[in-house]
């Protein structure tokens, strides 16, 4: 990929990430003066991470423009892989820790508040900082993950040997991949069971509709996986397969196109696991009304119920008519005892 085009998607993407990434933030923080709700906290924190990414796309844009001036130093451009690689890592433990928030919140529904107090949200994203920094800046730390024959061109697998990228692809994309997906499958399995017995329990007049809305759910968890996947799998594959075949070069495309591509998952996260959120969704419409007006509707639908009252003589009898009045509280074995008027205004 050449320096131009690699700078340009660079700024796109150093544009669009903290643009959206601040919106949830800006959203969740008003959420979470209105609701008490802690486990914000981790969506709070996983826009945080990827309004880092964003920032250091802005970065990495700038060095592209500069053409490397500030590469040719072997401490500079570990720094600068660190400074890129720590937010990142960051983003992927904070998916795992959100995962195993919603597994917790389903599996120990008593449980959960004791569970998700101050200090162990404070324990949790603080190993989850400490082992990104710790996992970002090892080609820093390490001499022995680091090139012996620098030329001054500034790629990850230029400045920082392939064993680095083996270890964050059996450290982090790994472990974390494996971990949310068997969590997922147990919330699904605890949602189905939990939706089998209230559909045993429980009269459904449309089960159709209940499944429906079981299968959304699923759906919402799959491309949670799936986006998490295609973003940072061929990344950390092609370090695999670079760091185990002595005889394949795949420094250029996982230096420009793989870790790019990584770099969209900051960019997706919003969309997926904040704005899909309810309350989210409906904070984010309440702040884009504010600023352009309250949008009033077309129209008010005025709905009447009544009912019928017993057939005599083939004929209907409504309960306003001359007949016999029905009392004020009128209970309906079937839809078939009462019709719904309804107005447009």
């Amino acid at each position: 990929m050449s320096h131009i085009s690699y700078a340009v998607l660079h700024f796109l993407l150093g544009c669009f990430i903290p643009s959206a990434n601040l919106l949830v933030i800006v959203v969740v923080y008003k959420l979470m003066k209105k609701q008490q709700g802690r486990s914000y906290i981790f969506i709070l924190n996983l826009a945080a991470a990827d309004l880092l990414v964003g920032v250091m796309c802005i970065a990495e844009a700038l060095d592209d423009i500069l053409d490397g001036d500030f590469d040719k130093n072997l401490s500079f451009c570990l720094l600068r892989i660190c400074m890129r690689m720590t937010p990142c890592i960051g983003s992927i433990l904070t998916l795992l820790l959100i995962s195993l928030d919603r597994y917790l919140a389903v599996k120990l529904p008593l449980y959960y508040p004791a569970l998700l107090n101050k200090k162990p949200i404070i324990f949790s994203l603080a190993i989850l900082w400490a082992v990104s920094i710790l996992f970002g800046h090892m080609p820093l730390i390490s001499p022995s993950l680091q090139q012996s024959n620098y030329t001054g061109y500034c790629g990850l697998l230029y400045a920082a040997k392939s064993d680095y990228l083996y270890v964050t692809c059996f450290g982090i994309f790994i472990p974390s991949l494996l971990v949310m997906i068997c969590l997922h499958i147990s919330v699904g399995r605890i949602a189905y069971s939990q939706h089998k017995r209230i559909w045993r329990t429980c009269l459904q007049t449309e089960p159709l509709t209940a499944h429906l809305r079981h299968f959304k759910a699923l759906r919402t968890v799959l491309i949670m996986i799936v986006g998490f996947t295609i973003c940072w799998g061929p990344y950390f594959l092609a370090g695999f397969v670079q760091a185990t075949c002595d005889s394949c070069n795949l420094a250029d495309p996982i230096t420009d196109v793989l870790f790019l591509l990584g770099e969209i998952n900051s960019l997706i996260n919003p969309l997926i696991y904040a704005l899909y959120c309810k309350d989210i969704r409906s904070q984010l419409l309440k702040l884009m009304c504010k600023k352009k007006g309250q949008v009033k509707p077309l129209a008010v639908v005025h709905f009447n119920i009544q009912a019928l009252d017993d057939v005599s003589n083939g004929e209907v009898k409504r309960p306003d008519s001359s007949e016999v009045q029905v009392p004020n509280t009128t209970f309906f074995n079937s839809s078939s005892h009462c019709k719904i008027i309804f107005s447009v205004s």
